[in-house]
């Protein structure tokens, strides 16, 4: 039923540019990280956690309000350098099963695939902003809606990546690029979805070990 609810989504002209996708998901991506900056992860809260943005009283809103551009620009980047990576990766593996699909194809289900993780990162400002207001750093970083690690206790922060990840919404994202590469080709949704599987899932994993293993040879005291 979902499947075909976003077949029909994804059918709608409106949504058969990936150019206009990718904009409109960097505009709601940002409109989160703004709300999120202006109600919950305040220069206020930094202070009342203990986190100095700049060591001088007087300069922290000052050097607030230049990580915020940073952090704009650094969202944007990596949307961009995700969608394109997934879509070379599809991509690659179609080409090698011959499978008639062009890039602006896959960069077109990449794109619309990618708004699923918007849904995270909604449930997340919604459950900071109407519970308890004191709350810390680390409670913020843990917490990943119906991920692995909302289900373990204290376990050290480099692996908090990793277990982030593990989460319905990524699955969820498997069956939308599925739901994408059946729309476009010939493969029924099966096929589809095992080539996602095959080729996405060891990319991911490959991925996560990279972070996790450089976060732990860099960063040995949060081990």
């Amino acid at each position: 039923m979902a499947t075909e609810f976003y077949q029909k989504f994804y059918c709608m002209k409106i949504w058969s540019n990936y150019l206009f996708n990718f904009m409109v998901l960097c505009l709601l991506s940002c409109l989160l990280i703004w709300l999120t900056d202006k109600y919950i992860l305040t220069s206020e809260f930094f202070i009342r956690n203990g986190q100095y943005l700049s060591g001088k009283p007087d300069q922290e809103l000052v050097v607030y309000n230049l990580l915020q551009k940073w952090i704009y620009a650094s969202a944007i980047t990596y949307l961009a350098v995700r969608i394109i990576a997934v879509a070379l990766i599809l991509y690659t593996a179609l080409y090698l099963s011959e499978v008639s699909v062009s890039f602006p194809q896959l960069l077109r289900i990449t794109t619309l695939s990618e708004f699923v993780f918007l849904l995270p990162a909604t449930i997340k400002f919604l459950h900071f902003y109407y519970s308890d207001p004191v709350f810390t750093l680390e409670e913020w970083q843990r917490y990943y809606a119906l991920s692995a690690l909302m289900l373990v206790g204290n376990i050290p922060a480099d692996w908090h990546y990793a277990l982030q990840t593990i989460n319905l919404f990524e699955v969820a994202y498997w069956f939308l690029l599925a739901a994408g590469i059946q729309k476009e080709t010939q493969l029924s949704y099966d096929s589809s979805l095992k080539i996602v599987i095959r080729v996405y899932l060891p990319a991911l994993l490959i991925w996560i070990a990279l972070l996790t293993f450089s976060s732990i040879i860099y960063f040995p005291a949060t081990s």
